[in-house]
């Protein structure tokens, strides 16, 4: 066990090294002295001497095998050459304007190395007998092929929240050149995915697809948020909870099935072989032929893995080395693709299974739980069913907890009934659903006949709609605001600790542990250091949160070629300025705060680099008013987002909302106001100007107004003086007037701008009149915040700011560790 440990270790060292070489020393130089004073297991110098070398290879290994990831930013704008499969199924998707769909598909990159995944996106759905270029997308997703693709110069963006975003381009030009190694499975995944498509439900479908064949894209919003807010979203990636339920529904049947064998053939069989050993022996071309037929992701394969050891243990008489599994599975993935370990479906699946193997080792119950259970003088039935809800509850907790705060750092949510569901829920699909499904589909493999089809689409609609009404309870999630990644180590290594203690045996029976601490002590502390370590400074940092003073941040998001803001105000409510025109980065950032409540969406007009998101965030939060000036023209479908409570607000001029700390005057437009010349920029002028006064400082939002309406905000005077502006119209010189520049005469200015765009934004007339401020561009810098504390004093980052770099000096070692504790 300990090589393996130091393997994987050595490892995830090299990744660790490139951003903290120093600490990265020093930590494995203290490991080493206290593997040396503890006498680690009992090793000897000799093996410790090993345990290092191996870790040192381990560290080899990874840099052997490292490939630098293509950076989108060297390549936005740029066309490419590559050579990919396709693996997923056409997808309607909104182009990168917005203002048209267009269909996607996902490829997996076989060359360069560099690039291991793409998404292209065509505005027609293409099918074969096009032109040569074409016939791509109608093509079996067996083949290989090379490609041509164009990547927008707005493909990627940099806002806090975002911590993946899959590459998109245009694909150019398509050409077959070989068939896929592993087209086999691959032609049995597209069958049984062609059937279920054409015969059972788009919702029933998706979800079979996904459990059976490992296809997740087709899988709707509404569905993959119900399985989040309900704990169950391990359910749509195939993994352990698959592979286990499948093989004990296998293991079982084959060993009742022995069982009941005549009786002078079961004596002959048993003679040489026990009815377990057989079972275990039918049931591993099953799962061979589920990994087939399965995506074969990460979790898919440590599964496999597992359970082909752990059937390999009943043959040869040996049980309870699940940790050695565990470990085992983690080396194999580790030496096919090193760089696995730093995924999170990798993290997420292992640390789930040896918090499930830390409980499932532990007695069913103590002896007091016994008397109780006696003391009910319960029958035996009953006492089994307490017994495997008791279990089965336990199980559920530990990979719910175990498992959190990877999931409350990266998707900012945590379901509070998780536990319940998985235990109500997860065996139904496992035991029912799972094995029916896989059944038929091994039939219809064989034979082209799909048994059983109207059934498992009837229990399958049936389970969803209960998963859909379940997550839209009040209570089920709890929205989680972003946390310093330090915590998520100390979490860990709470975890960790807690691991070497158990294989320690440093338990209650320790006459070393009972002089130098007492009896009690120490049976207490082998639990309460872990926890210390893991808890308190989750405690620590909430404390400070709640005790902190309250202040305005802003927020101005990179969302391209377009404008979107998030005011959060002292008195918590949240403000959207404009949306973008996706919306999907002002969403992921909202989440990112823990933000579910939107107190308005102000719309300073209807263009859609604008005002194009605004359907998504009405759809994914709630909203308690939409605010506008008065002259949009929405589309038809527009109030079927806006609910009854939802209230629809026009501002203009002089309209005043105040709060606590902070004052929001609209100083632009007003009825009487028309722009004189018919210039196309009608819209631009008719833009809502707000100003926020906070403690002592003051924030212009400009929207796109041009000259004409910036000389009709001149006749304000000191209440257009700000100290912060968001320069009107991404920079442009139709915007830059220098009257209203002095007018303003703003510290910071921000231009929200997209990258390598084609207007030239912004334009070197508009810098030059803001010489006299700090500027900021989104398309440099990211996202950038702005804070003021309730004393009155300016705090500015940028996304730049929080971002790790490779260290190759001490000071930027330093800036690593201070990044640890920093949070937007």
């Amino acid at each position: 066990m300990s090589y393996f440990i130091s393997f994987i270790y050595g490892t995830t060292l090299f990744y660790v090294y490139r951003f903290f070489p120093f600490l990265s020393i020093f930590i494995s130089l203290i490991l080493i002295l206290l593997m040396s004073f503890l006498k680690f297991r009992k090793q000897t110098g000799y093996h410790i001497f090993i345990i290092a070398i191996i870790a040192v290879s381990g560290f080899y290994y990874a840099k052997m095998r490292y490939v630098p990831q293509l950076s989108p930013s060297n390549i936005a704008g740029e066309t490419i050459q590559l050579q990919g499969i396709v693996t997923s199924d056409v997808q309607e998707t909104t182009m990168f304007n917005a203002d048209y769909s267009g269909f996607s598909y996902r490829i997996k990159v076989k060359s360069p190395e560099n690039l291991k995944e793409i998404r292209l996106i065509s505005n027609e759905p293409l099918q074969k007998g096009k032109p040569k270029s074409q016939r791509f997308f109608g093509a079996e997703r067996d083949k290989v092929y090379d490609i041509k693709a164009q990547i927008p110069k707005d493909a990627y963006s940099l806002n806090p929240g975002v911590a993946y975003s899959l590459l998109t381009g245009y694909a150019i030009e398509v050409k077959e050149i070989g068939s896929n190694q592993t087209g086999f499975f691959e032609r049995l995944r597209m069958r049984l995915d062609g059937f279920m498509k054409g015969n059972l439900s788009p919702e029933s479908a998706s979800f079979l697809m996904s459990i059976i064949t490992g296809e997740r894209s087709l899988i709707s919003k509404n569905t993959r948020d119900a399985f989040n807010a309900t704990g169950l979203a391990h359910i749509l990636s195939i993994s352990g909870t698959h592979f286990g339920l499948l093989w004990l529904v296998l293991f079982n049947f084959f060993r009742f099935f022995v069982k009941i064998l005549p009786h002078n053939v079961l004596v002959r069989l048993t003679l040489y072989i026990t009815p377990s050993q057989i079972a275990a022996v039918l049931s591993i071309p099953f799962m061979i032929a589920y990994l087939g037929i399965s995506d074969m992701s990460i979790p898919s394969i440590r599964a496999f893995i597992m359970i082909t050891l752990f059937l390999f243990s009943l043959l040869i008489y040996r049980k309870g080395f699940w940790l050695n599994t565990l470990l085992f599975a983690a080396i194999v993935i580790i030496l096919i693709q090193p760089d696995s370990i730093l995924d999170l479906s990798f993290q997420l699946s292992f640390i789930a299974v040896l918090c499930i193997g830390l409980v499932a080792e532990q007695k069913d119950r103590t002896a007091a739980e016994r008397q109780a259970l006696d003391a009910r003088r319960l029958s035996l039935g009953a006492r089994r069913m307490v017994r495997y809800c008791s279990s089965a509850l336990k199980i559920s907790l530990a990979a719910s907890i175990g498992t959190a705060p990877l999931v409350a750092y990266y998707f900012h949510y945590v379901s509070l009934i998780s536990p319940i569901t998985n235990l109500m829920i997860t065996p139904f699909i496992g035991f029912i659903i799972l094995p029916l499904s896989i059944l038929s589909s091994f039939v219809f493999l064989i034979s082209g006949v799909f048994p059983l089809s109207r059934f498992i689409g009837v229990i399958t609609n049936f389970v969803l709609d209960v998963i859909k009404h379940i997550a839209q309870w009040n209570f089920v999630d709890i929205k989680i605001p972003a946390f310093p990644f330090i915590l998520l180590i100390m979490f860990y290594i709470g975890v960790l600790v807690y691991v070497i203690v158990k294989m320690q045996n440093r338990q209650i029976g320790s006459p070393k542990s009972r002089r130098l601490f007492g009896t009690g002590m120490a049976e207490i502390l082998p639990i309460a250091i872990p926890i210390g370590i893991a808890i308190v400074p989750i405690v620590f940092y909430t404390g400070i949160k709640l005790l902190e003073p309250s202040g305005i941040s802003i927020t101005y998001l990179d969302v391209g070629q377009g404008d979107s803001a998030v005011v959060e105000l002292p008195d918590k409510k949240t403000i959207v300025i404009d949306t973008g025109r996706k919306g999907f980065q002002t969403g992921e950032f909202l989440k990112y705060r823990g933000i579910k409540n939107v107190e308005a969406i102000i719309l300073s007009h209807g263009q859609s680099d604008h005002a194009g998101g605004i359907r998504r965030l009405l759809r994914d939060f709630k909203v308690r008013e939409v605010w506008d000036n008065s002259r949009l023209i929405y589309p038809e479908d527009f109030f079927d987002y806006i609910n009854e409570t939802t209230i629809h607000r026009k501002l203009q001029r002089g309209d005043i909302i105040e709060g606590e700390g902070y004052k929001i005057t609209v100083l632009h437009p007003y009825d009487g106001f028309y722009t004189m010349h018919s210039t196309g920029n009608e819209e631009n002028n008719d833009c809502i100007v707000l100003r926020i006064q906070g403690y002592r400082n003051s924030f212009l939002f400009t929207g796109d107004i041009e000259e004409e309406a910036e000389e009709d905000l001149l006749y304000l005077g000191e209440y257009l003086k700000s100290n912060v502006m968001k320069v009107p119209h991404h920079g442009s010189r139709s915007s830059a007037s220098e009257m209203f520049f002095k007018a303003v005469s703003p510290e910071i200015a921000v231009i929200s701008v997209g990258r390598k765009n084609t207007y030239g934004h912004p334009h070197v007339e508009t810098l030059d009149m803001l010489f006299d401020a700090r500027v900021y561009r989104t398309d440099v810098d990211g996202a950038i915040g702005i804070h003021e504390s309730s004393d009155g004093r300016i705090r500015v980052k940028t996304w730049r700011d929080f971002q790790f770099v490779e260290a190759k000096t001490l000071s930027d070692e330093l800036m690593n560790v201070k990044r640890l504790f920093w949070v937007w």
